[in-house]
């Protein structure tokens, strides 16, 4: 054969040898699963940018900060709801016990709103008068109806990813994503106040999660239920012994959930409380608009690491490699879009949403930076119930929302600047997430050491 033929002969098989790796590739289950749930967050997330502009001129800062406000109010509670008794719903060995995790985790929202109601009905004015969030007064009653239905739906969610019924939760995805905005759409044609598109936004979870109960009631036959036949050797364990069990979720992980989401989303309420609406309104879209990477492709990532890393960890396989991949990996999917809001940020949002939204863009700038270090994160934060790091990660939680809060505090109080506390609070940030990745790819690398000297290792079921 001549070497023409021979160099031909050797592409031919360097190509055969690519596509069967990416062949390969693609069949293994947890890179599917990640394509699929991602195939759906692509959906919402066209949808979001098609609507978002669209509701951001219909409404305007002052009306959008007035929301904000309520968001980051109401995701500072919601992790109260069921004392994050649903993130536990991965973990069990047996389904009967995950079904118990379901009841207790409903039983728990429901004590707690219903009591969150009642103080909100007496007290809800002076609540809302001590924080300096008085514009909030008239719309503390949604607060409840938000908690629960965020519950029900964090509920559903877990159910679903446990079963790997990540098709469902990807059409859900999208179709949220279109009821959702165009309801708001819809209805500031209508009356464009900040009561309308605040009844409206109270809708996001109830929506979702109605979606995702509809689509579980038409699988029913084919085990994505949430209630189905039980199997009868497994015994029940009671509500109580569950929630000795795990107990530490509520003990550990809701404080440490708590406590991230205050510090995450106390800008807002502190930019409402010095500077007015309209700086929060500014914050709270920036919020909105750096979270979308995350929801495309960080939550769709975590959705399907979580329960291959509690896979890996009770078959005791190493986890440090999965980690790092998944940073690498996230980091490269984010390095582009972060980069461009960072670069232009002012000039996108000018153009996207209104010359009145063009101040915005300079928050952007600096709360890119910090967002794109919590996204590459994404692989290690939920790896952190299933490698049991709740006790230690709730001090961690502790002394990062004392970092970010001084931060604040010395933008807001120092300063007195509003920009100033954006980029105090990115700072912040940046500081806290590289720390955490490099904590927890510590940990799993001593867990898996540990493991690997008290018993020998045990492979993964195929097929996964």
């Amino acid at each position: 054969m001549s070497d023409p033929e021979l160099s031909a002969a050797s592409s031919r098989s360097r190509g055969a040898g690519w596509r069967n790796a990416l062949q390969q590739l693609y069949q293994g289950r947890l890179v599917r699963n990640i394509l699929t749930t991602i195939s759906g967050s692509a959906g919402a997330q066209a949808i979001n940018l098609a609507l978002i502009p669209v509701i951001m001129r219909i409404y305007g800062p002052d009306a959008f900060g007035v929301v904000g406000t309520f968001q980051s109010l109401s995701i500072i509670l919601i992790p109260w709801c069921a004392l994050t008794f649903p993130m536990a719903i991965v973990l069990p060995l047996r389904d009967n016990d995950a079904r118990g995790l379901i009841k207790l985790s409903l039983l728990m929202a429901t004590i707690i709103c219903s009591a969150a109601a009642v103080l909100l009905y007496g007290y809800g004015a002076q609540f809302a008068g001590t924080l300096g969030i008085d514009i909030l007064t008239p719309y503390l009653m949604l607060l409840p109806i938000v908690m629960f239905s965020s519950a029900v739906l964090e509920i559903t969610q877990q159910w679903l990813y446990r079963n790997q019924r990540f098709s469902l939760t990807a059409r859900a995805a999208t179709l949220h994503a279109l009821l959702y905005n165009a309801t708001r759409s819809l209805a500031g044609l209508v009356q464009s106040s900040a009561p309308v598109l605040m009844v409206t936004s109270a809708l996001y979870y109830v929506i979702h999660s109605a979606l995702l109960l509809v689509g579980i009631r038409w699988q029913q036959g084919s085990g994505a239920a949430l209630v189905d036949a039980q199997t009868p050797r497994e015994p029940r364990k009671s509500l109580r012994q569950l929630a000795a069990e795990y107990r530490d979720f509520p003990v550990y992980r809701a404080p440490q959930v708590l406590i991230n989401a205050l510090s995450v989303h106390m800008p807002t309420l502190v930019l409402a409380s010095a500077f007015g609406a309209v700086p929060a309104g500014f914050f709270a879209l920036c919020l909105q608009v750096l979270a979308m990477p995350s929801n495309f492709i960080g939550k769709a990532v975590g959705s399907v690491y979580y329960p291959r890393i509690t896979q890996a960890i009770h078959a005791r396989e190493p986890v440090t490699r999965l980690l790092v991949r998944g940073v690498a990996g996230m980091a490269l999917a984010g390095l582009v879009p972060f980069a461009t809001l960072a670069i232009a940020g002012p000039w996108l949002f000018g153009f996207a949403f209104g010359a009145q939204w063009q101040p915005a863009g300079e928050y952007a700038r600096w709360l890119a930076i910090s967002e794109f270090a919590g996204f590459i994160g994404g692989p290690c934060l939920v790896a952190v119930p299933a490698l049991a790091l709740q006790r230690g990660f709730l001090l961690f939680e502790i002394i990062s929302t004392g970092l970010r809060v001084g931060a604040v505090l010395t933008g807001a109080f120092v300063f007195m600047d509003a920009l100033a506390v954006v980029k105090a609070f990115a700072a912040a940030n940046v500081m806290i997430n590289v720390s955490m990745i490099m904590i927890v790819v510590f940990e799993g690398h001593r867990w898996y050491r540990r493991q690997a000297s008290e018993q020998p290792q045990v492979s993964v079921p195929p097929g996964f």
